[in-house]
């Protein structure tokens, strides 16, 4: 290659790896921010269910009349 080509050609290869770099940046994020979201959530509506599938009505004794 000659010294002009590799030149033109540096700062299209940088500016290729520096748009995957950010698209890759954001599509990690978003990933790993929805899943954590949905994560803290599940946790949430299951310790949710778990208190309110143990609290029970007690049993209450029916005073009879003589």
């Amino acid at each position: 290659m000659e010294r002009g080509v590799r030149s033109a050609l540096a700062p299209l290869v940088l500016l290729w790896l520096a748009v995957h770099a950010v698209l890759l940046a954001v599509i990690l994020g978003a990933k790993f921010l929805f899943t954590k979201t949905v994560l803290v959530t599940l946790l949430t509506i299951g310790i949710l269910a778990f208190l309110f599938t143990q609290i029970q009505a007690k049993p209450r004794k029916l005073f009879h009349s003589p």
